[in-house]
């Protein structure tokens, strides 16, 4: 079977190795601040943290396939592993193929395996259990990276009639990181940041900066 590894698990996850599996997992609050971690949806987060208390059975691995992981963590549907991977959450590689768990519950890559992570590095997608994990839609790039997270489902309607989205996206790669460091957006904890509905109608990805 193919693995996946939870990315820093061996930063935020410490345990003696001679004391086996252990019983618990640490979850640190300065995580509620992190933004990848508010860019998902409830249910997203629920799944995380059940596969973090799955990757403690095999030192911070999990399989690479989201139909297991679906079934031994009992969720309700497939976790996007694409998604986790691009928020930082899994390995970046996305897939691991050939890894072998120790019996001690550690695991080590071998040569062959390193390899392949670097190949499968370089490409887009990846496949976990024979399915392909689709990429992210234009709006959930827009939503991850857009500062203020409210009226999801106002802002899903929304974009639905934004046209060329892909072209949006790219615009929005250029104008976002300007619009983010605007006083307007800065001041007061940034509560005059135009919520995402407004944002996407108004169409404020044409705005010019200085």
């Amino acid at each position: 079977m193919d693995y996946i590894k939870i990315r820093n698990w061996e930063r935020w996850q410490t345990y003696r190795a001679d004391r086996g599996q252990p019983p618990w997992i640490k979850i640190h609050r300065r995580i509620m601040r992190n933004p990848d971690w508010v860019a998902l949806s409830d249910a997203e987060r629920g799944q995380l943290v059940a596969m973090w208390l799955l990757a403690a059975d095999h030192d911070g691995v999990i399989p690479a396939s989201p139909q297991i992981v679906q079934k031994l963590c009992f969720m309700s549907g497939k976790p996007n592993f694409k998604k986790f991977s691009d928020l930082g959450f899994l390995a970046s590689n996305g897939c691991q193929d050939g890894v072998k768990l120790a019996s001690n519950g550690s695991q080590h890559d071998s040569p062959e395996a390193k390899a392949e992570a670097e190949t499968e590095a370089k490409t887009d997608s990846c496949s976990y259990g024979g399915e392909k994990i689709p990429e992210l839609t234009p709006f959930e790039k827009f939503w991850i990276n857009y500062p203020r997270k409210e009226g999801k489902k106002e802002a899903m309607k929304a974009w639905e009639k934004v046209k060329n989205p892909e072209e949006v996206i790219e615009r929005l790669k250029l104008i976002l990181p300007k619009q983010k460091k605007l006083p307007q957006w800065t001041k007061e904890k940034g509560q005059f940041i135009p919520l995402p509905t407004r944002y996407i109608n108004q169409k404020r990805w044409e705005d010019e900066i200085e």
